[in-house]
């Protein structure tokens, strides 16, 4: 009777926890954050394939540029899913937006059940919390963006390992699935592509004996039968990571040299790019703010948590493990899972991948997030090896109160804060709406509002920092057309014969009547 209590109580809990995670993720989710560049150009590209079935981006009515080969910071897992609801539900934010809050959902629910697998119930829910609590989860996730889908796919693709690894490397079905979660992980985002495969390479070497060979006591008997389908299966994950990434290939590398251009871009943008700073002062910089700034530091308290544990379970698992066994690769894939260190290895990855950056929190969010799914099992390792009760409450209070700042800082000064109103994407929303859709409208270096304006008679500018330049600034004296929508650091002297109807972010001008070019 106590148990099937005890089962009720932990589903109500669960019930609970999920229905505070979507209302947390759905609340004003096309309100915060605003809407930026690159959400912009990802959404016109979504649009574009859903409206004219091309990854482009429309300069005027009927002609595009092509960014098959400048999508390789967001790609298709994020494109093709918003293209779909753009397609299906028309064009506006909160259609863009919805497979973004779907992403975020099912990335709560792969913590859940990756964490209640491999550490229990209680560490489960205290993944959840961590999780729905930290404020960057709304900025990075809501937003048209590859941080969470790279997530979604690396920690489904973790779980799946852990069903693979129960079967000793054996289901076929089960490595699979597991090479191909971890594969649309890759194919999501550079730093998942860099970061997974590499996490993936170091995994199966690790563990090369079990995958390879198969455990001792196949080795014993001399079952060749039982080490053939570990071999098999470790096929079958190979397989299933190269489908995605295949098409990752295909999609953006229409031609040889763009895969050429494509590793010194990627250095390019990995790097402290626009700054002056060599590597050693870059690294000195950034690594600084893991003891200066309050994010990278409570990055660092976790990460070092997580390591701890983890020395101290291998350390543990050694004193317990025979002379025979002892040697250090042995004793390692007897204590950790093979998913719960490629999730280890990806958070280093990204965390030094970091270090030789622009040093934007953005940059190390993926690593942050995942050590949310490590941590909770850090902290249950500290509460059995405490030696006293205290000891234990106090370990428990601490991640408690984690758990209860985080709230505080999302619910009244984050950036996505619940109690802070937020109009910028509503006025932009209205400007637009209220603009006739088969006037011509030019966006000069504006695509972040394009999403608001419903009509296809448009042209448009854009400058990304001379990276990514499309379009023709000339084609307003060109075309005339019915209204300009421009930043606010355009000179007016370039619309001569416009008059600003609007100012906020942005300026609206609109066309005077009978007014000649000089």
């Amino acid at each position: 009777m106590a148990s099937v209590l005890t089962e009720k109580i932990k589903n109500v809990i669960v019930g609970s926890v999920f229905i505070l995670t979507l209302f947390l993720i759905l609340f004003h989710f096309t309100d915060t954050p605003r809407v930026w560049v690159d959400e912009g150009v990802f959404t016109e590209v979504a649009r574009n394939l859903a409206v004219h079935g091309t990854l482009s981006i429309q300069t005027a009515p009927g002609q595009f540029f092509s960014m098959r080969s400048f999508l390789l910071s967001t790609s298709y897992p994020v494109i093709f899913p918003v293209a779909v609801s753009l397609k299906i539900f028309g064009i506006g934010l909160w259609q863009a937006r919805l497979p973004m809050v779907i992403y975020m959902f099912l990335l709560v629910l792969f913590f859940y059940l990756f964490a209640k697998k491999k550490y229990g119930f209680w560490p489960a829910i205290l993944s959840v919390l961590l999780l729905i609590s930290f404020s960057p989860f709304y900025g990075n996730g809501r937003p048209v963006q590859g941080e969470v889908p790279g997530l979604v796919f690396l920690t489904f693709g973790g779980w799946l390992g852990l069903l693979w690894e129960k079967s000793d490397f054996k289901n076929k079905k089960e490595s699979f699935f597991t090479g191909l979660a971890f594969g649309l992980s890759a194919s999501v985002k550079p730093i998942f592509l860099a970061g997974v495969s590499l996490s993936l390479f170091l995994g199966c070497v690790v563990w090369a004996k079990k995958i390879w060979i198969g455990d001792r006591d196949d080795i014993e008997i001399g079952n060749s039968g039982e080490q053939k389908k570990s071999r098999t299966a470790f096929w079958m994950l190979i397989f299933g990571y190269s489908i995605p990434v295949s098409i990752w290939g295909v999609i953006h590398f229409p031609t040889i040299h763009s895969v050429i251009v494509f590793v010194p871009t990627y250095l390019f943008f990995a790097g402290n790019h626009g700054s002056s700073l060599s590597l050693f002062q870059t690294i000195t910089l950034n690594l600084g703010r893991f003891v200066k700034e309050s994010t990278p530091l409570l990055f660092l308290l976790l990460f070092v948590s997580v390591l701890v544990s983890f020395v101290f379970r291998w350390v543990q698992k050694k004193e317990n493990t025979q002379k025979s066994a002892s040697n250090f690769l042995t004793v390692f894939t007897m204590q950790f899972s093979f998913s719960e260190c490629i999730i280890l290895f990806f958070v280093v990855l990204n965390w030094c991948a970091y270090l030789i950056g622009t040093g934007w929190y953005r940059y190390f969010f993926p690593a942050h997030v995942l050590l949310y799914l490590l941590f909770p099992g850090a902290v249950f390792v500290a509460i059995k090896c405490a030696r006293t009760s205290l000891m234990r409450k106090c370990i428990g209070v601490v991640a408690i109160t984690l758990v209860l700042f985080q709230f505080y800082y999302l619910i009244y000064l984050s950036d996505t804060s619940l109690v802070i109103s937020r109009t910028r994407n509503a006025t932009l929303s209205s400007n637009l709406l209220s603009l006739d859709s088969h006037k011509k409208v030019f966006f000069y270096n504006t695509i972040d509002a394009l999403v608001f304006f419903k009509g296809e008679n448009y042209s448009q500018y854009l400058n990304m920092a001379g990276f990514l330049v499309v379009g023709d600034t000339n084609r307003v004296q060109r075309e005339h057309p019915d209204y300009i929508f421009a930043d606010n650091d355009v000179a007016t002297s370039t619309f001569s014969c416009y008059i600003k109807i609007i100012q906020d972010k942005y300026s609206l001008y609109e066309k005077i009547a009978g007014c000649k070019d000089k």
